[in-house]
């Protein structure tokens, strides 16, 4: 019997340093493309910036306790006229139940583009579960733009509903509805974009130039009303 138990704790051992060993190297590889990824386009990387999620505007993803945040892998630099960061976002939640106590790591890749005028609050993201009707159950209030299968796929919150239906005219929705849902959100001089898991030198150009399409379509005159013109 104790045979048995120091045997399994072996196999324990063996398979958690393979999964240590394979993270770093999948880590290392990540690294190393981002670097290369700015090296070719002239963008500067940084291995970490903490300081970095805290010049962000405040809500998704940026949760938990700032001392447990961290920012890697910082990608900044111009492109399409527009100037961007994008970094790996974590931070870790602890929950306790009884006596055992245990820790949780959220990753997320960042993408954010400094824009030429303050504009008010909007987001959007995936509907999700809690949407619709249950949402409003809930007490949630959604902005709809009258595009059924849009308001299906995306969860819209605008404050200024009369910003939010100049934003989101018709060839934005569009737009849009062209790509696979995903969440962004401008708030200020800011647009910020994100998704779950590693930042990636595959994603980093694709979104933005998701991103730029998007506030490539915002109408002129609302650009003039909140400051200046993009271009």
């Amino acid at each position: 019997m104790e045979g048995t138990f120091v045997a399994i704790i072996v196999v324990v051992l063996a398979v958690t340093a393979a999964i240590i060993a394979v993270s770093m190297v999948a880590t290392k590889k990540r690294r190393e493309a981002l670097q290369a990824l700015a090296g070719t386009h002239g963008w500067q990387w940084t291995s970490r910036d903490d300081a970095l999620p805290a010049t962000c505007p405040p809500g998704p993803p940026f949760r938990g306790h700032p001392r447990r945040a961290k920012a890697r892998n910082v990608v900044t630099g111009r492109h399409r006229d527009h100037e961007f960061a994008a970094f790996e976002y974590s931070y870790t939640t602890t929950t306790s139940s009884g006596q055992t106590t245990s820790t949780t790591t959220h990753t997320y890749a960042v993408w954010t583009i400094t824009l030429p005028a303050s504009l008010p609050p909007i987001s959007l993201g995936a509907e999700g579960v809690l949407g619709g009707r249950v949402a409003k159950a809930f007490g949630f209030t959604r902005m709809d733009t009258g595009h059924s299968e849009f308001d299906r796929r995306y969860k819209v919150k605008c404050d200024d509903a009369g910003f939010g239906a100049r934003v989101l005219h018709p060839a934005m929705v569009n737009l849009l509805m062209d790509t696979d849902t995903w969440a962004w959100r401008i708030d200020g001089n800011v647009m910020l974009s994100y998704r779950k898991g590693h930042l990636t030198a595959e994603d980093v150009i694709p979104r933005l130039d998701h991103m730029s399409r998007v506030l490539d379509h915002i109408p002129r005159e609302v650009w003039d009303q909140y400051g200046r013109s993009p271009a």
